[in-house]
């Protein structure tokens, strides 16, 4: 089964990306053109997320401009450049593995990128995050020294 999707995600900063990859145990893929998914269309998901309906054509499933490799899940995220940021593009399918090491619609990832955006934009700005953790709710609570 294929249940290629993307999600609501603009990846704009692949060095917040790259941290992202590092602190979660992921390894980032730079210059990787195809990323690991089922293989082959079989026409068998077409809900908001499918791939297809946003741009991704199924002739184009697999291809990438970068990849992330997730220990434990056999397929893989793509990342597809659109303009001026990076699509994530990845094969949902739960024989791959990926849902459940990054969350369903990839709440993991979403949230690791975002938090290391923020990261990085304290630091350049010369503030320090003195704490931070993520509760049980999924929510992020930072502590920034101004």
């Amino acid at each position: 089964m294929s249940h290629v999707e993307t999600i609501e995600l603009q990846v704009k900063d692949l060095e917040a990306l790259k941290a992202a990859c590092k602190e979660n145990g992921w390894t980032f893929l730079e210059e990787q053109k195809t990323f690991k998914w089922y293989g082959r269309w079989v026409n068998d998901f077409h809900g908001e997320t499918a791939a297809y309906k946003h741009g991704i054509k199924p002739e184009d499933y697999g291809k990438c401009d970068h990849a992330i490799s997730v220990p434990g899940a056999s397929y893989e995220i793509g990342l597809v450049k659109k303009g001026s940021a990076y699509q994530v593009v990845f094969d949902a399918w739960g024989g791959g593995g990926l849902p459940k090491k990054i969350g369903s619609g990839a709440e993991k990832l979403k949230q690791s990128y975002a938090l290391a955006v923020v990261q990085k934009q304290c630091k350049r700005k010369g503030h320090r995050i003195r704490e931070h953790r993520i509760n049980k709710d999924g929510s992020i609570f930072l502590k920034v020294a101004w």
